[in-house]
């Protein structure tokens, strides 16, 4: 079998900002290379809605808050924005009033779950990258998408104070704590 390289199918450009129909492949905690924690959300576009950009992955971070920034609502969610956690939760359908032990099995339970995502672009040390604004109640309930392409996901588990970390091409691309935005 011979092939040669070609960089016209390769699919590097971003999403452009707008409102896409997503299905959520993987959410948990997660951290940077230096430590710093965050609960990760993986949104796939749904392709069993008719929009543009179908499969393609979109990543939301939620960043832990300084002890110093963190309401008692916060401390909760064990620091995280309880606003954006909340937030997520309502609009993937969640039922009001449900506990959790943890962040992890919050995660596992919005495995599977719709909500419409708008994105918007941010710019950070001369990169572009795509952001989630804001998520919504989704159109289409009825879900149907199917997962075309076994991608792998961008795991960081966090038990014990002790981070094992696999990569992913498709990462956020955060180095160090220097590398964040606040």
């Amino acid at each position: 079998m011979a092939f040669s390289t070609d960089y016209t199918k390769t699919n590097d450009e971003l999403i452009p900002e707008g409102d896409y129909e997503c299905i959520i492949l993987h959410a948990g905690l997660n951290a940077t290379q230096a430590g710093s924690l965050y609960f990760s959300v993986r949104f796939a576009v749904r392709n069993d809605v008719p929009q543009k950009y179908q499969n393609r992955n979109i990543f939301h971070a939620i960043w832990e808050r300084k002890p110093e920034n963190q309401t008692e609502d916060d401390k909760k969610v064990d620091g995280f924005s309880y606003k954006q956690i909340m937030n997520l939760c309502q609009h993937c359908g969640l039922p009001s009033g449900k506990s959790y032990e943890s962040l992890d099995e919050l995660g596992e339970d919005l495995k599977g779950r719709c909500t419409l995502v708008t994105v918007e672009h941010n710019e950070w040390k001369g990169k572009t990258s795509v952001r989630v604004k804001w998520c919504n109640d989704t159109k289409y309930p009825e879900c149907r998408h199917t997962d075309t392409i076994q991608q792998p996901v961008d795991d960081t588990q966090v038990q014990n104070n002790s981070t094992v970390r696999t990569t992913d091409n498709g990462s956020i691309d955060i180095y160090d704590d220097g590398d964040l935005p606040f």
